[in-house]
């Protein structure tokens, strides 16, 4: 039966490519009581302090997948006491590829900032999260109507003290093969991915942003998933999986072929000293075959 189910793809690895930087001692000019200035020490921000999410995930072919939408767009804001782990390790360094599916999450202790964050986009409607009981604000939608790329977004608490702001990122139009956007079961699962090495396209490429392709490999009936093959590039608009990690996999499994483009940022949270790491993410899931 060719239906598979959608899988959060979490690939590990021990590199991470949002490491807080290193910052030396930082110092500010006053004056005492007689006028004279004073250099006194002040402490540059280091750590992180939360998390911002923005997501849109777009599926060829829903029913394929199991599920009933092709647009989900999620925002999710987390707050919390300074770490210096990181959220987005699971993301394969550049030039690299991971077998290893493990969720790595930070170990954090919960900030509330109100029952819910107002967000606003430079031009756009605004839009609300709220908390959840897990300290998450969060908010979904099956449309991208709302989602306004490639522009500053500015989080506010209720009272409208401004918190830290983002840049939302933007998508591609255009995947190769072809057949990987097939949306009728049909005739889904006719893109061709060769054992040998799986090269596939995108477009519009060129930005700054780190590109993954993630492949979860399933039984020929779709029965069970067999495993993963995550790489990830620069956004080039081409990149081939190689060959060695798809060879043992048997000929004719099904593939759910996951495009995602990731924007990383550590942004400034000055009440807390600290920053929050900023994730934008565009992901285009279509479906293949191995031969």
């Amino acid at each position: 039966m060719r239906y598979l189910l959608v899988a959060i793809v979490l690939s590990c690895t021990e590199v991470s490519i949002s490491k807080v930087p290193d910052k030396p001692e930082d110092s500010a000019i006053t004056n005492d009581s007689a006028g004279n200035p004073v250099e006194t020490a002040t402490d540059p921000p280091e750590g992180i302090g939360g998390y911002i999410h923005y997501y849109l995930r777009q599926v060829a072919c829903p029913s394929c997948m199991g599920i009933q939408n092709e647009i989900t767009v999620e925002f999710r804001a987390k707050f919390h006491e300074k770490t210096f782990d990181t959220y987005t390790r699971h993301i394969p360094v550049v030039g690299e590829c991971t077998q290893n599916v493990t969720p790595i999450m930070p170990m954090t202790t919960p900030l509330d900032v109100g029952s819910q964050i107002i967000v606003q986009p430079q031009n756009g409607q605004s839009f609300f999260a709220a908390r959840g009981q897990d300290g998450i604000y969060f908010q979904t939608w099956n449309t991208d109507a709302n989602y306004i790329r490639d522009t500053q977004h500015f989080i506010d608490k209720q009272d409208g003290a401004n918190i830290t702001s983002f840049f939302s990122l933007h998508g591609f139009t255009n995947i190769e093969p072809y057949e990987l956007r097939y949306v009728d079961p049909a005739y889904a699962f006719s893109a061709i991915i060769y054992k040998s090495g799986a090269t596939f396209w995108w477009a519009p490429a060129g930005s700054n942003s780190i590109f993954n392709i993630t492949l979860a490999v399933y039984k020929p009936d779709g029965s069970a998933l067999l495993g993963y093959v995550s790489c990830s590039g620069t956004d080039s608009g081409m990149m081939t999986i190689p060959g060695q990690y798809l060879s043992n996999y048997p000929y004719n499994s099904l593939v759910a072929v996951h495009l995602i483009r990731h924007q990383v940022e550590l942004i400034p949270w000055p009440e807390q000293n600290t920053f929050i790491e900023s994730h934008m993410e565009w992901e285009v899931v279509g479906t293949g075959k191995l031969e």
